[in-house]
C-alpha cells in the first residue's frame, strides 16, 4: 500500500473510529424517555407480557407485499409466509404448503397445511392462497418475479399451478415476499390494508408508522402452535451506530448489520450473542450509460483500474472484495480471476486513447470540452463505510484527472429515477431465493425495473433468457457465472465488495438463526425468556 492510499484511509478511517468511540460510551436518552420506558416495562410486567423490541434498518412507505421490495419488512418481522420459503441455510422448507410435487415441466401442485389461519380468523384453503397468488400477478409493480400462468386451480386444499410455458424459477418466484399469502378479500375491501395487511404469520400488525416502526402482537391462531413472544415492537433505525447504542442501553432486544467496529463491544459482554458470517449481500456502484462518457467501455475500464476496492472492502468496509454479483460460496459464485485489477497507470492510458485529455491544465480531464465530474450518491442508511469509501475513490480518480463528487442523501429515489448520478450506491441481497437470474434480469437486462443505470447488453439479456426456461441446475449455474462474467468485463457495473452479516441479540431472547439471505430476522421460533 502505498503513502497516498495510506493517507486516504487514515482520514477515512480517523473519523470513522472517532465516531464509532462515541457511539460506544454515548447513552442518548433524555428524562422523559427513562421515565416511559420504566413505565413500559412497569406495565408490561403487570401484564405478564414477553415484549420483544427489534430494530430495522429499512422500512418503506407502507407494507404492501406486492409493491417492490415492501414485503420484506412482513418476512424480516415473522408477519408474512410464503407457500415455501428459504431457510437460514439456502434451501426451500414447506410453510403454508406441506408439499409439493413439480408433475411436469408446466404444472406444479401444492398440498395446503390445514389449520392455517389468516390474523383475523379466516380459514386458510387453496382457494385463499390462489386469491392472493393471483392479485400479486395482478397488481405487483416487481415484473422481475411474476410467472407466465395458464391455469390455477384450487380444491380443498389442493392447489395446481399450471404455467403457459416451462418456467423453471416457479418455486424460486414464490418464495419471494411478493407472494406472501394474504386474505385477498380483506384487501380488496380495506383501505388500511397495505398498513396493516392480513397475513398468516407468527405476529400481526396493530400499528404502523413509516418514520417510526410498527407494533405487532402474536397471533393466536398460528399453525405452528403458541408463539413464545406476546408482543414485539418494531422500531426503525436506520443508523448503525445508533442502533449499537438502542442494543447498550436495553432499548432494543435485537438488531442486525451492527457497524464492524461495533461488535467487539457485544463480543466481550455475555449479556448479549451475537452471529455473524457471510451473506449474499453485495455492494455495488450502479453506472449511468446515459452519460455520453459511461457509455464509453473504455472509460469505464479506466474508472475499474482507477479504483482499490480491495482496500474500500477489507480497509473500510471490512468485508470481501467483489468480483462480481455472486458471493463465491454459492454454486454459481464467480470463482476466477477478477476481470481488472488496479491500476492507475493502465487507466492513465486508457483514457488517453479513448481522448479524455486535461487541455487547460487544471488536472481534470475533459469530454466534449467539459470538466469530467461525475456524481457518487448513497443513502444515509447505507451508513458511514458508504460516503468513506466515496471519499477515497475521489482522491484516487483524481489521480487519474477525473473529478468525482460525493453525495450522501436521506432518499435517492427521485434521483435515481430521474438520471441525477454517475455512480449510484446500492446494496444488493443478490440470490434471495438461491438461484442467479433474480439479480441479472431484475438488475440489468434492458428494460428491467431495477436497472435505473439504463444497462443494456445483448449477450446478457439472452442468458437472462435461456434461465427462464433452462430446468437443469448445473446449467443454471454456469448461465449465472457467465452473466457474473459479462458485468465484470463489460463494466456494467463496479461491484464493491460482500458483507459479513450479523445479528445481534440480547441474551434473553432465543430462537433466533441469522438467515443468509436476510429475507428474515425473526419467525415463529422466537422466544424471550
Amino acid at each position: 500500500m502505498n503513502r497516498f492510499i495510506k493517507g486516504i484511509l487514515v482520514a477515512v478511517m480517523t473519523l470513522a473510529l472517532g465516531a464509532c468511540a462515541s457511539t460506544g460510551q454515548t447513552e442518548v436518552k433524555s428524562a422523559d424517555d427513562t421515565q416511559q420506558e420504566s413505565a413500559l416495562a412497569q406495565n408490561t410486567e403487570e401484564k405478564g407480557e414477553k415484549v420483544l423490541n427489534m430494530a430495522l434498518f429499512w422500512l418503506d412507505g407502507n407494507l404492501e407485499p406486492t409493491e417492490s421490495w415492501n414485503g420484506w419488512a412482513l418476512t424480516r418481522a415473522g408477519i408474512g409466509e410464503n407457500l415455501i420459503q428459504v431457510d437460514e441455510n439456502m434451501k426451500f422448507k414447506n410453510v403454508i404448503a406441506e408439499s409439493y410435487k413439480q408433475v411436469d415441466d408446466l404444472t406444479t401442485v401444492f398440498n395446503i397445511r390445514e389449520g392455517v389461519t389468516f390474523h383475523n380468523g379466516k380459514t386458510v384453503d387453496a382457494e385463499a392462497c390462489k386469491a392472493s397468488i393471483e392479485r400479486a400477478l395482478e397488481i405487483s409493480n416487481r415484473e422481475d418475479v411474476k410467472f407466465p400462468v395458464d391455469e390455477i386451480t384450487a380444491e380443498g386444499y389442493t392447489l395446481t399451478i399450471k404455467t403457459s410455458e416451462p418456467y423453471a424459477t416457479l418455486i424460486n418466484n414464490l418464495s419471494d415476499p411478493v407472494f406472501i399469502i394474504v386474505d385477498a378479500e380483506a384487501a380488496a375491501e380495506n383501505d388500511n390494508f397495505k398498513f396493516a395487511p392480513i397475513t398468516t404469520g407468527a405476529f400481526k400488525v396493530t400499528s404502523f408508522d413509516k418514520d417510526t416502526g410498527m407494533t405487532l402482537e402474536k397471533h393466536e391462531g398460528h399453525w405452528s402452535g403458541d408463539i413464545g413472544v406476546d408482543k414485539v415492537n418494531v422500531k426503525y433505525i436506520q443508523d448503525g451506530a445508533t442502533r449499537t447504542m438502542a442494543l447498550q442501553s436495553g432499548e432494543i432486544d435485537l438488531a442486525t448489520q451492527i457497524n464492524s467496529n461495533d461488535l467487539t463491544l457485544f463480543e466481550d459482554d455475555d449479556n448479549f450473542i451475537v452471529q455473524k458470517g457471510p451473506n449474499l449481500r453485495v455492494f455495488l456502484l450502479r453506472l449511468n450509460m446515459d452519460k455520453p462518457y459511461m457509455a464509453d467501455l473504455k472509460f469505464r475500464q479506466a474508472v475499474r483500474m482507477g479504483m482499490n476496492k480491495e482496500i474500500y472492502a477489507e480497509e473500510i468496509a471490512h468485508g470481501t472484495a467483489a468480483k462480481g454479483p455472486f458471493n463465491d460460496m454459492l454454486s454459481f459464485g464467480y470463482k476466477d480471476a477478477d476481470a481488472y485489477s488496479y491500476d492507475p497507470e493502465q487507466a492513465k492510458a486508457l483514457l488517453s486513447e479513448a481522448g479524455y485529455v486535461d487541455t487547460d491544465g487544471d488536472g481534470i480531464r475533459e469530454a466534449n470540452g467539459e470538466n469530467i465530474v461525475m456524481k457518487y450518491v448513497s443513502r444515509t442508511n447505507h451508513g458511514s463505510d458508504a460516503n468513506d469509501i466515496g471519499i477515497a475513490m475521489q482522491a484516487q480518480l483524481k489521480e487519474i484527472g477525473l473529478s468525482l463528487e460525493v453525495l450522501q442523501v436521506e432518499n435517492y429515489k427521485d434521483m435515481a429515477a430521474s438520471g441525477d448520478f454517475d455512480m449510484l450506491y446500492e446494496r444488493w441481497t443478490s440470490a434471495p431465493s438461491a438461484d442467479g437470474q433474480y439479480f441479472l434480469s431484475s438488475g440489468y437486462e434492458t428494460g428491467s425495473a431495477g436497472n435505473y443505470g439504463h444497462y443494456s447488453n445483448p449477450d446478457l439479456d439472452a442468458i437472462c433468457e435461456a434461465l427462464v426456461t433452462e430446468f437443469d441446475k448445473e446449467e443454471r449455474d454456469m448461465l449465472s457465472i457467465e452473466g457474473s462474467k459479462i458485468l465484470m468485463e463489460d463494466v456494467g457495473t463496479l461491484f464493491l465488495f460482500y458483507q459479513q452479516g450479523n445479528v445481534v441479540t440480547n441474551k434473553k431472547v432465543s430462537g433466533v438463526e441469522r438467515f443468509i439471505s436476510e429475507i428474515y430476522y425473526i419467525d415463529n421460533r422466537v422466544e424471550v425468556n
